[in-house]
Formats: C-alpha cells, sequence, structure tokens
C-alpha cells in the first residue's frame, strides 16, 4: 500500500509522490536520528527520578528531594531520612512483621518463585491517579550507591503524596506481593478484596467499614475492594478454631516519625484464616498449572487476570 499527496492509499508499483532518491535520503536522515535515542535508552541515567535510598531488612527504599517527585522534606528526628520516607519504611517492617509472625505467612523471598529475588525495592513518587502498585515479576535492580548485587528484586510502588500515618497503603500493596508469591491468581475480588480486609490492623479509623457480602461465590465475578466484606464473614466463620491470643507485645516497637502506632489491634485471631486461605489457593495454582500445562510462576498476565477460576477459587476459599 501507498500514499498519494492527499493522504490516500494507493495500490501499486510506483510511489505517486515521494522519489526514490527522496526515499533513500529520508531513511538516511531518520536513522542519524534514531542512532542517538537507542543509545540513550540503553543506558538510562541511573539517578534520573531517585535522588536518595535508605535500606532496612529486605527494603531498599527509592526516593528524591527534587521535582515533581518529591516526598516532603520533614526530619523530626534528624537522621538525614525525610520523616515520609521513615514513616513509609516502618509502615512495611510492621506490615512484614505481622504477616509473619501472627499470621504464619511465608515471606515471599521464601517461596520458590523468587528465590532470586535479593530484596523488595520501593520506589516513592508522585501519582495522578492511585497510591500504589505492586509488581509480580522480579526486575533488574535500580542502582544505589555502593550497590554490589545484580540479583532481580520485587517492587513496589508509593505515591509521595501518601501520609502512611493516614494511610494504609504500604502495608496493602506489601500484602499484594505475599499474594503473588503463593498463587498466580490476580482476579480482582481475591487480590483487592483480601488486601483490603487486611488493613484493618493499620488502619485509623475507629471503625473500619465493611460492605455487605455476596451471598454466593458467583457474584464474587467483577467485584474489587468492595469484596473485602465476602473476607470478612468467611473469617467470622472460620476463625473459630484458632487461638484466640493478644497480639505480641513486639508490636509496640512500630511507631510512625509522630510517635503514634503502626499497628493499632490488640487480637489477631480473626486475620489467621489468611494462611489457610493462600495456602488453599497455592494448591489450587499448582493443580491448574499442571492441567493447562503451564509453568507455575510464569502464567501470562491474561491467565492470571482471568475470572475463568473464580468460582473454583472461591469455593477452595470456603470449604470447611
Amino acid at each position: 500500500m501507498q500514499i498519494n499527496g492527499n493522504g490516500r492509499y494507493l495500490p501499486g508499483q510506483v510511489f505517486s509522490v515521494i522519489k526514490l532518491e527522496q526515499l533513500v535520503y529520508l531513511l538516511l536522515g531518520l536513522s542519524v536520528l534514531l542512532i542517538p535515542g537507542v543509545s540513550a535508552w540503553a543506558r538510562p541515567h541511573p539517578k534520573a527520578l531517585y535522588t536518595h535510598s535508605v535500606a532496612e531488612g529486605v527494603f531498599r527504599v527509592f526516593y528524591t528531594t527534587e521535582g515533581k517527585h518529591a516526598v516532603p522534606a520533614d526530619d523530626v528526628d534528624g537522621n538525614a531520612v525525610p520523616d515520609r520516607v521513615d514513616d513509609i519504611l516502618v509502615q512495611l517492617k510492621a506490615a512484614d512483621w505481622f504477616y509473619q509472625t501472627q499470621l504464619g505467612l511465608v515471606p515471599p523471598l521464601k517461596h520458590s518463585r523468587y528465590t532470586q529475588s535479593d530484596g523488595i525495592e520501593v520506589h516513592v513518587q508522585h501519582f495522578d491517579q492511585g497510591t500504589g502498585l505492586a509488581f509480580d515479576e522480579p526486575t533488574k535492580p535500580n542502582w544505589f550507591e555502593g550497590q554490589s548485587s545484580t540479583a532481580p528484586t520485587l517492587k513496589i510502588k508509593i505515591g509521595s503524596q501518601v501520609d502512611p500515618r493516614l494511610s494504609t497503603t504500604p502495608a496493602h500493596e506489601l500484602f499484594h506481593v505475599y499474594q503473588y508469591a503463593y498463587s498466580p491468581f490476580k482476579t480482582k475480588w481475591f487480590t483487592e478484596g483480601m488486601a483490603r480486609w487486611l488493613e484493618e490492623p493499620f488502619s485509623r479509623q475507629a471503625q473500619f467499614a465493611v460492605p455487605p457480602s455476596p451471598s454466593s461465590c458467583r457474584e464474587l465475578t467483577g467485584m474489587a475492594y468492595n469484596a473485602n466484606g465476602f473476607f470478612a464473614r468467611l473469617a467470622e466463620r472460620q476463625f473459630k478454631g484458632f487461638d484466640q491470643a493478644a497480639i505480641s507485645d513486639e508490636y509496640r516497637q512500630f511507631v510512625y516519625s509522630d510517635g503514634s502506632p503502626v499497628i493499632r489491634i490488640q487480637s489477631v485471631y480473626k486475620f489467621r484464616p489468611v494462611k489457610t486461605w493462600l495456602e488453599r489457593a497455592a494448591e489450587l495454582g499448582a493443580r491448574e498449572s499442571r492441567r493447562l500445562g503451564v509453568v507455575e510462576g510464569k502464567w501470562p498476565e491474561t491467565l492470571q487476570r482471568s475470572a475463568q477460576f473464580d468460582l473454583t477459587l472461591c469455593e477452595a476459599l470456603t470449604k470447611p
């Protein structure tokens, strides 16, 4: 197909407007323009977005104090790290402690899918919409001063406008990484509904809002955050066999820059069915991988998000 001077497509073997020699000159010009661009893309500046990083445990937080993505500069404790970054990091640490020690979950880096990864990167940047993202595929590590490892890392993004003292976004996004480590399912009622319900231990709301639960598994398809009511009611039916002891006193070590506590509940037993749910999802994921002939941990994105597993997944979670 070819184009004439008026922009219409014309059939034929001869160009109606651009002569052959003109085409050659045009292609040469384009090649000159494209070569520096490709070179620049291949070697991005390592600190194009972030100017600072701070690490603790499995987490490395990247942030900037300049431009559109800057975090507030307040630094009450004078540790040369902005309070906003300190507060994001402490909520992540508290959530990681809570998921492992109080719920008995296996941390993401201990799962076979992520054994080659050596940490979780947290990128703090401005969001025009939303407040956070969690990624399920390990990627190349971001550059940081003194970097010694090239092992792939897991990544979370947190909005620089997020104040963790008022928002549960860091804990929510970290829980997604736990979900991805256990199973391939990314249908929203499962990922977002469960993660929203599990925000309660970190929420400042005196009464954590829970919408009505759907009456059947078939009603879950198409739901997202509003499926937290399903998990709240399911937990009520299942937690009765769990130890009802209070939360470990170790939770008191996690405080924000203003001295307020990160974890705000005194008992954890109603959240303990989460371990059973994720283990059942893992079993179903392994079974479906064998049935479909797909490698575990390597499902295409469309398959992970497919609603075809909704009914089977819901039935696996709700069985006695």
